[in-house]
């Protein structure tokens, strides 16, 4: 009975997180489009990892320290403060996007030493 139990049991789920280190070379603004998608958010480019993409929301981001706070849509050189910085990227395991260019979502990030 119990070898029914653990064949029936739930498949396997891929990891629930995933880190990722590096220097931020690009910090951008931008907004969810789509059905039931709407409001904004950060996208951050590391050195190491060029073709994916991390989202973080605009509260986390100000959370962070990578941007100052700021209510415009235009992400200006004085409300970035992180680029340059190494960090560690925490995301959720399940990536979005294409295989060539994956977007993960940021559940937290910790400023390295430089």
């Amino acid at each position: 009975m119990l070898v029914l139990v653990v064949a029936w049991g739930p498949a396997p789920q891929g990891p629930a997180t995933q880190t990722f280190t590096g220097k931020i070379t690009e910090i951008a603004k931008g907004t969810e489009l789509g059905l039931d998608k709407h409001g904004s958010f950060y996208t951050i480019h590391l050195e190491e990892y060029p073709n994916i993409q991390f989202h973080v929301s605009p509260q986390d981001a100000v959370a962070f320290g990578v941007v100052e706070p700021g209510g415009t849509m235009v992400l200006t050189p004085k409300h970035i403060k992180g680029l340059g910085w190494k960090v560690k990227l925490t995301c959720d395991g399940e990536k979005l996007g294409s295989l060539k260019a994956p977007v993960y979502k940021v559940k937290n990030l910790v400023r390295l030493a430089d």
